[in-house]
């Protein structure tokens, strides 16, 4: 595998590791994968989506129904 040195603006770099950061992987991977996606090569099994949507579903503490968002998103400036 290649090494390479490219120049990224400190603000970018600093949210390219709050991001690698979050998703618990590497600067690396992150570009790698950025890259992929902007080359039109990344493809994603079904297996790994299912578990990145069954991890949001876990994350999620607001409202399980549309109408409950609603509800919630209108009155939040009262």
């Amino acid at each position: 595998m290649a090494k390479v040195m490219i120049s990224i603006p400190d603000a970018l770099l600093g949210m390219l590791d709050q991001e690698a950061e979050r998703r618990r992987t590497t600067r690396s991977a992150l570009l790698q994968n950025a890259a992929r996606r902007e080359l039109g090569l990344a493809r994603r099994d079904r297996e790994s989506i299912w578990a990145d949507l069954d991890q949001l579903s876990r994350d999620w503490d607001g409202p399980l129904d549309a109408g409950a968002m609603i509800r919630a998103d209108r009155h939040r400036d009262d």
